[in-house]
């Protein structure tokens, strides 16, 4: 689970190759390729270097989640809320967001 949830990470990052990870992880492209073919598991260091890159937790990471708990997306919102939002002005948030989400979910 862990070298396709890392490869389906790389390609949704536009224009990111295998040699950039290999780079950014201070590590060799072959080795690389290994984590993204499953042939190999990168130790703890390397896999929270990645975690940290992607932004996400190493339970996404590693499939036990589908959610990620880490997405700066889902972090913003979240930092816009404050204390001083009344009942009815959360629930028009929620409702916008559920709004937001079947709007996009029609489009795939």
């Amino acid at each position: 689970m862990f070298a396709q949830q890392l490869k389906k990470l790389r390609k949704k990052t536009p224009h990111l190759t295998q040699l950039d990870m290999a780079k950014n992880l201070g590590i060799a492209k072959i080795t690389y390729a290994s984590y993204e073919q499953g042939k190999r598991t990168p130790d703890i260091e390397t896999q929270n270097k990645i975690a940290d890159f992607f932004h996400v937790s190493l339970d996404y990471l590693h499939g036990r989640t589908q959610k990620n708990a880490f997405s700066t997306k889902q972090m913003t919102v979240a930092a816009h809320i404050d204390d001083e939002v009344t009942e009815e002005q959360m629930e028009d948030i929620l409702n916008y967001i559920d709004f937001i989400k079947q709007k996009h979910a029609k489009k795939d």
